[in-house]
């Protein structure tokens, strides 16, 4: 599932974010137009010139003037965010496996994202959370190596973490009562609560995943 997984993401990673991209360079080239050519015409025209500058197609598989961003005063000139906090995702994660070696239930990541990223908020930049936990000013790098990866390298990249996964010792989770009543649903089916305990909830889902789709279970 994985490699399939891999296999049909992978090839459109830069394109996906070239759609995030385009939006900014839009708006940018919009706001620097004069005010007597502001007409639909041309308005499209621009859209339409942005869409085939970035993405490479005459018509963006999501238009650029269907994005409700472009016409929300409160999301105006807001959209690079996306890609900025992507930029800052792959940079976090390359730097905490090369520090550490893994991510999942790894328990010393929340304490250093609380410490460096969280807890100052925006009470300092982008950059400076970044250079705050990493020691490196923002970089668009490790977004841009992931991205031109192969299929047969994300592969080799996934078969790897699997792998070191499957022979790392983890500590014994914390089992906490959530205070919740949790109910797992399949249209109008119940499929499991934990109305007796989160396990039995657990316990439910997998009885249930195992008879309806047996082969899941069996890989």
């Amino acid at each position: 599932m994985i490699r399939a997984q891999i296999e049909a993401t992978q090839p459109f990673a830069a394109y996906a974010e070239r759609g995030i991209l385009v939006v900014p360079f839009f708006e940018r080239a919009l706001y620097e137009l004069p005010e007597a050519q502001l007409e639909p015409e041309q308005v499209l025209a621009l859209a339409r010139a942005s869409e085939q500058r970035i993405l490479g197609v005459p018509v963006g598989p999501r238009p650029l003037l269907a994005i409700p961003h472009l016409l929300n005063q409160e999301s105006a000139a807001a959209y690079h965010g996306y890609l900025l906090a992507n930029m800052a995702v792959y940079q976090t994660r390359a730097y905490f496996e090369r520090r550490f070696g893994f991510l999942t239930d790894n328990p010393a990541i929340g304490p250093l994202l609380a410490k460096h990223y969280w807890g100052p908020g925006n009470g300092i930049s982008h950059n400076d959370t970044l250079i705050s936990l990493t020691g490196e000013a923002f970089n668009a790098k490790y977004l841009a190596d992931e991205c031109n990866k192969t299929i047969d390298q994300a592969w080799k990249d996934a078969q790897k973490q699997m792998a070191d996964a499957a022979n790392r010792s983890y500590p014994t989770p914390p089992n906490p009562d959530l205070d919740a009543t949790i109910r797992i649903v399949h249209g109008a089916e119940v499929i499991a609560d934990n109305q007796e305990s989160d396990q039995a909830m657990c316990d439910q889902f997998e009885s249930w995943v195992g008879k309806h789709y047996p082969a899941t279970l069996a890989h």
